[in-house]
């Protein structure tokens, strides 16, 4: 590798592991440059001198800069941080937790030099769990990785690699949690070549314990295997390359290491699934890290930012249009403004901006204090009872017109404003970006339904512009027309609704955004279950609303659809994305109304038009009164809405099919094919 595609990175600490980074970096020739700041400076200024022959030599294009001060690195791209404090190790257990109360003022001092930086941080100081943790709350940083969880999951492979005469390469498995005594072996989890192992885990935990103390024994310190688990993390922070590291991360308010699939830069939570007694052991791993780290943060948290100097540094923006409307998300995380890119940009236009527009605002902040305070304001009011997305919501109206609303099931709250822009407000990120999501639509929602635009219970395929309508009761089978035409080279528009106007003689359609749900009998009829499935294996993760028994399924490998005790299917749950890059779609954008079908699936059937001139009706029609999912408790909808007669009397003039469909995928898409054609 030598093409230049990083700026400096900043290495803390010239110890064992810090000169081996370093010099990897140095030889990688991918980096601008390395500059290195020690304790004393010393250590420093050799090592920089050291790194320069090498360069020399190698003819390595990375320049060696000495830097005084922590605070000189506040330019580069990433930051690794690895000081050791002066103390003598004489633990026999819980060897990496001996460091803790020598490194935490250390770590703690480095945060506050380098509080709201906002590059990639990589912390190796031990315990690295709690020292990663200490940093990212007294600096505010947004981006801290601790490495430790990747060593040791390199070393499972080596050692079961070893202890059952297989390749490495044909290992898959992790260690989770603590990065030392509590470390977790998913056994259950483990593959080699593909298929379910017996693991030896006493031998394996052994051996990992033997390991570095082994390495520690001969050389004093380890250095290579985490040096070489920070130029990963680093080259996948970075975008440089797509893998899927262990990492110590806040995850669900828990710091411990856990598996992080990057894609240009980018991390995915991909968590194998574990057994219950793998649970129990994460669940141990979490209360021993809390434990070591409550003293710590008395201690050194005392000065970590507000809400408020956090979100004035880290404010993000989307802007979200379709036809003539638009609404802009901003949030002080970038998880909801990356999320409404990924939710939006397939069917919708969807793009980062560093300034947003005037006009309608979604705001979606994590902020749990604002929860809690509208929460309580709420509670001590006389509010009114809904269901919105399936959750129960608290809402009070004041006399001026303000909307305040909680749903303390999702810990979430919001706060609307006559003209103002919509609050949201959450403890943690993906819960805060499915708001955002759900109500940056309905704005949308709001602004296209006052320009004449109908909302109709349909899927929607295209194909040059026309669209296949598919229109039906619950089951009828909208989802499996659209998906069958979508698999044979149609572009899919909507699987469950979408948005129709009328424009002259011609009727516009636009997708409605939204997770597709699939369920797990028509997946495996349609061949993708197996992909499917080998992509949750692997750690790859479905939209969060899909329900645990589902993602279950998938990796059992059951095949059989599941039910809700109220009759209601279970069903995987796909981002728009994933219907392309896992299932092979074609999506659209938008097209014209050409051709409505009116199916009805019957086991056996052989697929046939059925004697029965059904239109289009006022029932086909989403409106505020029969919403079922998301009731308009912000008053984002108009009063009066569109009118139907006008799109009810030009539907009635394209061709209509109803028709009868079978279980034969061949069958029924010849047929179809031969319909819409």
């Amino acid at each position: 590798m030598t093409a230049v595609r990083a700026a400096a990175i900043g290495v803390i600490g010239a110890g064992a592991v810090g000169q081996s980074v370093a010099m990897l970096l140095a030889a990688g020739g991918w980096c601008e440059s390395v500059r290195v700041v020690s304790r004393t400076g010393l250590s420093a200024r050799a090592l920089v001198t050291d790194l320069e022959d090498m360069c020399q030599v190698t003819g390595s294009p990375v320049r060696a800069v000495y830097a005084a001060d922590p605070s000189q690195l506040v330019s580069c791209e990433a930051v690794v941080i690895c000081p050791r404090a002066e103390f003598i190790n004489t633990s026999r257990i819980n060897v990496r937790m001996a460091g803790l109360n020598a490194n935490a003022p250390v770590i703690a001092a480095l945060a506050r030099a380098l509080a709201h930086y906002q590059g990639l941080v990589v912390m190796v100081t031990n315990p690295v769990d709690v020292m990663a943790h200490l940093f990212a709350e007294v600096s505010g940083c947004p981006r801290v990785y601790g490495v430790g969880s990747n060593t040791d999951t390199a070393r499972y492979r080596l050692t079961l690699a070893h202890l059952l005469d297989v390749p490495v390469e044909g290992v898959e498995g992790h260690v989770i949690g603590e990065h030392g005594d509590q470390a977790v072996v998913c056994a259950s989890a483990t593959r080699v070549n593909g298929h379910p192992v017996e693991v030896p885990v006493g031998r394996v935990r052994r051996e990992l314990a033997d390991r570095p103390a082994r390495i520690n024994a001969g050389l004093g310190r380890t250095r290579c295997g985490p040096a070489g688990a920070v130029i990963a993390v680093l080259r996948a922070g970075l975008g440089l390359d797509d893998r899927v590291v262990e990492l110590s991360v806040n995850h669900e308010r828990r710091w411990m290491g856990i598996p992080l699939r990057f894609t240009a830069g980018r991390p995915s939570v991909c968590l194998p699934r574990l057994d219950a007694a793998e649970a129990r052991q994460l669940a141990a791993a979490d209360v021993k890290l809390r434990g070591a780290y409550e003293p710590l943060a008395r201690l050194h948290v005392s000065a970590r930012p507000s809400w408020k100097e956090k979100t004035a540094v880290t404010r993000t923006a989307t802007r979200i249009a379709t036809a003539t409307q638009a609404v802009t998300v901003t949030s002080n995380t970038p998880v909801v403004t990356e999320w409404a890119i990924r939710y939006f940009g397939p069917w919708w236009n969807a793009t980062s901006t560093t300034t947003p527009a005037d006009g309608p605002q979604v705001i979606a902040d994590v902020n749990p204090d604002r929860v809690t305070e509208i929460a309580q304001r709420v509670a001590d009011h006389a509010h009114d009872e809904t269901v919105y997305a399936n959750t129960s919501m608290l809402v009070d109206r004041d006399d001026d017109g303000t909307v305040l609303a909680s749903q303390p099931d999702g810990k979430l709250a919001y706060r609307a404003e006559p003209g103002g822009p919509l609050n949201i407000y959450g403890g943690e990120g993906v819960p805060v970006a499915l708001a955002a999501a759900r109500l940056a639509r309905e704005v949308v929602r709001g602004q296209l339904v006052a320009d004449g635009w109908s909302i109709l219970h349909a899927s929607a395929v295209v194909r040059d512009g026309q669209t296949v309508l598919t229109l039906g009761d619950k089951g009828a089978g909208k989802t499996t027309v659209g998906l069958l035409l979508a698999r044979a080279g149609w572009q899919l528009l909507a699987n469950d609704r979408v948005f129709i106007r009328r424009e002259g003689d011609r009727l516009r359609v636009l997708p409605w955004p939204s997770a597709a749900a699939i369920g797990l009998g028509l997946l495996d009829a349609l061949g993708w279950y197996d992909q499917v499935r080998e992509r949750v294996q692997r750690g790859e993760q479905l939209h969060p609303t899909q329900h645990q028994k589902v993602t279950d399924a998938l990796y059992s490998g059951s095949r059989t659809p599941l039910w809700k005790t109220s009759g209601k299917e279970l069903k995987p749950q796909f981002f728009p994305d994933q219907l392309a890059s896992w299932l092979g779609l074609t999506l659209a954008t938008e097209g014209q109304a050409a051709r409505i079908l009116f199916p009805q699936i019957i086991p056996g059937a052989e697929p046939a038009i059925r004697d029965e001139d059904r239109g289009v009706q006022d029932a086909d029609f989403f409106t505020a009164g029969t919403e079922d999912r998301y009731p308009d408790v912000f008053g984002l909808l108009p009063a009066d809405l569109p009118d139907t007669e006008p799109l009810l009397e030009l539907l009635g003039e394209l061709p209509r099919h109803a028709m009868v469909l079978g279980h034969d995928v061949k069958a029924n898409t010849d047929f179809l094919q031969q319909t819409s054609a």
